[in-house]
């Protein structure tokens, strides 16, 4: 009896297990998420086909139009050959020079604010000397010449550069050797040089740098002009330049570079004022009589501008003088005030600084530079 009830007991239980496991099969499952419809993306749009560029122009250099000044003949030509007109004669410079040589000293002070050093054939003997050459430094390492055609020649030059001073007959054994030779003024006022300058810069294919130097020689004459009173005021004061060898005294009159100088730096040239011109021997009593109230004495220290001053300060005639009892009895540097180049201006300035040191007490005036590069 109770082995039937055991297996009774088994037979149920096993019955159970097996539907408990047949409904866990035939459950249903989790249902899954439905998914979200993704946006059907826009079509892209088609660009627009771009136009093709059209090439860029590149502008044509604008070729600043040369001055015309007095000797060159057609000044928009800045090819080579050009060609000058020159105290009556025509000269034909083939190709831009590169050994240039010059005659005179006022043209080396401007060759060397023009060109480049390796374009000098040869500097003149006065070019390296510091008494009288405002360009010594620059000129004492460049190979100089002494007079003479046959030392001119032998320094190879492909343009002599000649003044208005030059011996004529050596101006022709020069060109008679195939050698060109361009006469210019060389004047003794500042502003006569600026034609100068634009001159030789054309001649010798430095038009640009011309320019420049002539834009800051009016640059500066103008703001010495703007500082100083008015031609024939009364308040500029009455000046005499001096300057004595073998020991005659020379005063500056009318057309002379001192002369110019004096009259730019805002004085009275009173030596034009009393009827000299050019330079003319005086003596001690012509001074008395012009009582002037400033005295320069332009002549280099090392050829006695000292002693002569020495000696007008002492000498009995002259102890009323305005200059003298005033302590306006001044030694310059001569060689800003006897060159007849651009170096002139400089003069100016100084005169202008001695004649009124109030208005130019806090003004540097700074040399002319030499050439720096092409």
């Amino acid at each position: 009896m109770k082995s039937t009830s055991k297996l009774g007991l088994i037979a149920v239980l096993t019955a159970m297990v097996i539907a408990v496991a047949f409904a866990a099969c035939t459950s249903d499952p989790e249902p899954t998420a439905t998914p979200i419809p993704t946006a059907t993306p826009e079509p892209t749009a088609t660009p627009e086909p771009t136009a093709t560029p059209e090439p860029t122009h590149t502008p044509t250099p604008t070729v600043v139009p040369y001055p015309a000044v007095q000797g060159i003949i057609d000044p928009s030509n800045r090819d080579w050959p050009r060609e000058v007109e020159l105290a009556d004669e025509v000269v034909v410079i083939e190709e831009r020079p590169q050994r240039v040589l010059a005659y005179s000293l006022g043209h080396d002070e401007i060759l060397i604010a023009l060109i480049d050093p390796e374009r000098f054939a040869a500097v003149g003997p006065f070019a390296a000397d510091p008494a009288y050459s405002n360009v010594a430094d620059q000129a004492a390492g460049l190979p100089t010449f002494e007079s003479g055609v046959e030392n001119v020649l032998a320094a190879k030059p492909d343009l002599v550069l000649a003044s208005k001073y030059t011996d004529v007959d050596v101006i022709n054994l020069i060109k008679e050797a195939g050698v060109p030779v361009a006469r210019t003024a060389l004047e003794s006022s500042s502003e006569g040089n600026i034609p100068n300058i634009l001159l030789i810069g054309y001649m010798l294919g430095v038009e640009e740098r011309a320019l420049e130097l002539v834009a800051e020689i009016e640059d500066r004459l103008k703001f010495v002009t703007d500082q100083v009173p008015p031609p024939n005021n009364a308040q500029r004061p009455a000046v005499i330049a001096v300057s004595r060898y073998s020991d005659s005294i020379y005063a500056a009159g009318s057309d002379t570079t001192e002369g110019g100088i004096v009259e730019a730096g805002g004085g009275i040239n009173a030596s034009a004022r009393d009827g000299l011109e050019g330079h003319q021997v005086i003596s001690i009593e012509s001074i008395a009589a012009m009582n002037p109230d400033v005295i320069l004495i332009t002549q280099p220290v090392e050829y006695g501008a000292n002693e002569f001053r020495d000696d007008l300060l002492n000498h009995p005639a002259l102890a009323e003088v305005s200059a003298i009892s005033e302590d306006e009895l001044h030694v310059v540097d001569g060689r800003l005030y006897t060159t007849l180049s651009h170096w002139n201006v400089r003069g100016i300035e100084e005169t202008a600084r001695l004649l009124y040191p109030e208005e130019f007490s806090e003004v540097t005036f700074e040399d002319f530079e030499p050439y720096s590069g092409e």
